[in-house]
């Protein structure tokens, strides 16, 4: 999959193609999604990558929702659509997050579905505390030193 990642406008995080997307990655009921999409998304840098068939119109296929703190970035929510899983995207997504600020390192918490996702980047993995919204689910810090600037 070659398509561009980019800013997604509000209008593609409010598509039909990309609430599956957010489920996905959040993993919650259909009022928390809308909350995550509403108050969460607007403060936090969303990418991803759009799928346009031959009109220029297009889904959203894969995204990533971070912020910028002082020290590191903070990765919250990723996801890649079925139809486009195992060609890359993740990992592109991952380094247009580590891009954006290749000064620092990007950390991620994530469960058992994608912890090995995470170490196959590079990532250092190690025990979360658990999370009361997954319980039974074990939970893992992840984090990746900073990201070589392009010369």
């Amino acid at each position: 999959m070659t398509t561009p990642i980019r800013p997604l406008t509000r209008a593609e995080i409010e598509s039909a193609a990309f609430g599956p997307l957010l489920w996905e990655a959040a993993g919650v009921d259909a009022d928390a999604l809308m909350h995550i999409r509403d108050a969460e998304l607007p403060h936090l840098d969303v990418i991803g990558t759009v799928e346009a068939d031959a009109a220029g119109a297009g889904d959203v296929v894969g995204f990533a929702a971070f912020d910028r703190r002082p020290d590191h970035l903070e990765l919250h929510y990723l996801a890649v659509s079925e139809a486009a899983r195992g060609v890359g995207l993740g990992a592109r997504l991952i380094d247009a997050v580590r891009a954006s600020a290749p000064g620092v390192p990007l950390r991620a918490e994530t469960d058992d579905d994608a912890v090995e996702f995470y170490r196959s980047l590079g990532f250092t993995v190690r025990d979360a505390p658990r999370d009361a919204r997954w319980p039974g689910r074990r939970r893992y810090a992840c984090e990746i030193g900073p990201r070589e600037a392009s010369a």
